[in-house]
C-alpha cells in the first residue's frame, strides 16, 4: 500500500506546484500588461481651454493636449452636435499639440453650447454668448511680430494679446514664425462696446508653442509699430525705457579728456555733424548742450 501511495505523491505535489506557478505567472503578466497600458495611454484631455476674438458672429476656441491629437469642436444653439468645426489649419482632422478652432457664421447675442473632441476624449458641455453687432471700429493697426526658437522660426503656436479692460485676442503663428492680430473690432471686456484707447494702455503678448513660451509687454497705440522678434524663453518689457549710457568724453581716443576733445565739439557744431561722437547727449545735433556737458566734465576732472 505504501508503495502504491508513493507512486502518486510526487506527481501530485509537482502538479500542484506547476498549477501555482502558472497562476502566479498569469497574475504577474496581467499586472504588467495593466501597468504598461496605463503608462502608454496618451493624455488627450483638452487643457487650458480659452475663448478669444469673440464678436457678434464668431469666436475662437483654443486648447492644448499632452499628446498630438486630431481634434474638432461640435456646437449649436439647441444642442452641441448641430455643427462641426475643424482646426483652422486643417481641411481634414490632423494631430496637433496646440489646437485652434474658429466658429463662424454665428448669430448676434445668441447662446451656444459646444464640446471639444480630442481623439476619443470629449470635454464636458460648455457654452458662450455672442456679442451684439457694432457699427464702429477702433481704428487700431494690427499687432505684427515674429516668434523664434533661437534663430529658427516657430512653426506651430498661438499668440495671445491681453489688454486691461479689453476682451482677449489671439492669432495663429504662420509660416516663418510671423503673426498678425487684427484690432479693428477689439471690444471691451464685457463686450458692450468697442474698446477705447487710453494713454496708459499696455498690451501683453503671450506666445505658446510646443517648444516653449515667451512674453512681451508694449504700449498699445493707434499705430503700433511692428514688434521686435520674440525668442522662446524671453520675457521682454518695451514700456521700460533703456538706460542711456554715459557720454564718451574722450572724443579723440587718446585716453585723456581735455581741451582737444572740446575742440572736436566746436569743429562739429551743426545740425548735421561729421563726427557723431561730438553729439554727447545723442539728440542728433551738436550744440551748446554738448559744450556744457564737456565743460562740466572738465570742471569735475579739474576739481579732483
Amino acid at each position: 500500500m505504501t508503495d502504491f501511495l508513493s507512486r502518486f505523491k510526487i506527481p501530485t505535489i509537482l502538479g500542484l506546484s506547476i498549477i501555482f506557478l502558472g497562476l502566479a505567472s498569469g497574475v504577474y503578466l496581467v499586472l504588467q500588461e495593466q501597468i504598461f497600458t496605463s503608462q502608454a495611454a496618451p493624455d488627450l484631455t483638452p487643457q487650458n481651454i480659452t475663448l478669444t476674438n469673440l464678436t457678434e458672429n464668431s469666436v475662437t476656441i483654443s486648447w492644448q493636449t499632452n499628446t498630438p491629437a486630431s481634434s474638432f469642436v461640435t456646437f449649436g444653439q439647441e444642442n452641441p452636435t448641430e455643427q462641426t468645426a475643424l482646426d483652422d489649419r486643417d481641411t481634414a482632422p490632423k494631430p496637433h499639440l496646440i489646437h485652434y478652432v474658429t466658429l463662424k457664421n454665428l448669430l448676434p447675442q445668441a447662446r451656444y453650447q459646444y464640446k471639444i473632441t480630442s481623439g476619443k476624449v470629449t470635454s464636458e458641455l460648455k457654452s458662450f454668448e455672442t456679442a451684439k453687432s457694432l457699427a464702429s471700429q477702433t481704428g487700431f493697426t494690427p499687432i505684427i511680430g515674429a516668434a523664434l526658437d533661437d534663430t529658427a522660426p516657430v512653426n506651430e503656436g498661438i499668440v495671445y494679446l491681453s489688454v486691461t479692460g479689453a476682451y482677449l485676442q489671439s492669432a495663429l503663428i504662420k509660416t516663418g514664425g510671423n503673426f498678425l492680430i487684427p484690432l479693428s473690432y477689439l471690444r471691451k471686456n464685457d463686450l458692450s462696446d468697442i474698446y477705447s484707447l487710453t494713454e496708459d494702455a499696455t498690451a501683453k503678448i503671450t506666445i505658446i508653442s510646443n517648444k516653449g513660451s515667451a512674453s512681451l509687454i508694449t504700449k498699445l497705440t493707434a499705430n503700433t509699430l511692428p514688434l521686435p522678434s520674440i525668442k522662446l524663453g524671453q520675457s521682454l518689457d518695451l514700456t521700460t525705457p533703456e538706460e542711456t549710457p554715459p557720454p564718451n568724453y574722450d572724443l579723440n581716443g587718446d585716453g585723456k579728456i581735455n581741451s582737444a576733445d572740446n575742440a572736436i565739439i566746436l569743429q562739429n557744431f551743426s545740425n548735421n555733424p561729421k563726427n557723431n561722437k561730438a553729439d554727447l547727449n545723442k539728440d542728433g545735433v551738436v550744440n551748446q548742450k554738448d559744450l556744457d556737458l564737456m565743460a562740466q566734465k572738465l570742471k569735475d576732472l579739474g576739481s579732483r
